[in-house]
């Protein structure tokens, strides 16, 4: 197969339908990530069959998804993609991509991701320059394990990477917050910093801490262009978390996040030193 996928697999991933309900929704049997690895530390695919608790829903959380139907299913929940695409010619890479998202579009959506957006790393802040981003957002948790499992996507979209990608799966927490991922949709170039790392802490005891942070801060730092602050807890451990950031600008980046007090209050957050990495939007597909 080459790596644009055989037309048969990609025929076969747009007639995918996840086995669910129009009312109810079933989750998936645990299954392997894309590519079938899992994420620095994090969660597979495959997930646990009763997915996340998060709260969602209040001032500073993200609200509840809604799943297939209109059922409330719970809150909101992200897989994040990075990996090193086959390529190194990025319309080679971005035809590869495309022809896979337009194909899985409309079964992804039907499942509940709501939103697909594709980013590649920058040189900021020692980020992997031209490594792939895929930040795809579900109204809920509950079809994501059937969808990410099913083979024929599996083989699509793991033809686009050099090597399998991390994978991982979260839902959005009730940490204080501001804007959403659509926040900078509006601005061409806009980046986002990605966070990746292991609470101190369980998130309970240590959401004060994170929003005492994140409110005192928050003006400052939009601004400056921080037009969106989310916070997303892993789906079989809560204490792994992705804080993700959506910039409107790339030139206050590296001074804001190098301060020395800024990196010393967001690194007591966590057990260990987190990963920090600076993605560009591109004009890749998505939805």
């Amino acid at each position: 197969m080459n790596r644009f996928g055989s037309t048969i697999l990609l025929v076969a991933l747009s007639a995918f339908v996840p086995a669910c309900g129009d009312d109810t929704a079933s989750s998936g049997g645990g299954g392997s990530g894309a590519g079938g690895t899992t994420g620095g530390g994090g969660e597979t695919a495959g997930g646990s069959d009763s997915g996340g608790s998060g709260t969602g829903g209040t001032a500073d959380g993200g609200s509840g998804g809604h799943g297939t139907g209109g059922a409330n299913l719970g809150p909101e929940a992200l897989a994040v993609v990075r990996g090193t695409l086959f390529t190194a010619d990025l319309a080679e890479a971005k035809s590869a991509h495309d022809a896979v998202a337009m194909a899985g579009e409309a079964p992804a959506a039907k499942a509940g991701d709501i939103a697909h957006d594709p980013y590649l790393g920058t040189t900021l802040l020692g980020s992997p320059e031209n490594q792939f981003l895929a930040l795809d957002r579900w109204s809920s948790d509950a079809n994501m394990d059937a969808f990410y499992s099913n083979p024929d996507f599996q083989s699509a979209f793991g033809a686009l990477f050099a090597a399998p990608p991390t994978f991982e799966t979260f839902t959005r927490s009730d940490f204080h917050q501001w804007g959403d991922l659509d926040a900078a949709d509006a601005t061409s170039p806009h980046f986002a910093i990605v966070v990746r790392g292991h609470l101190a802490d369980d998130p309970a005891a240590i959401k004060a801490q994170h929003d005492a942070i994140a409110s005192g801060g928050e003006e400052t730092a939009n601004g400056l262009g921080d037009v969106a602050h989310v916070v997303y807890l892993g789906r079989q451990d809560p204490r792994e978390v992705v804080l993700i950031d959506l910039w409107t600008t790339s030139e206050p980046i590296e001074a804001f996040y190098s301060n020395p007090d800024f990196q010393n209050a967001v690194g007591s957050l966590f057990d260990a030193p987190p990963t920090v990495a600076v993605y560009g939007s591109t004009d890749w597909y998505g939805w």
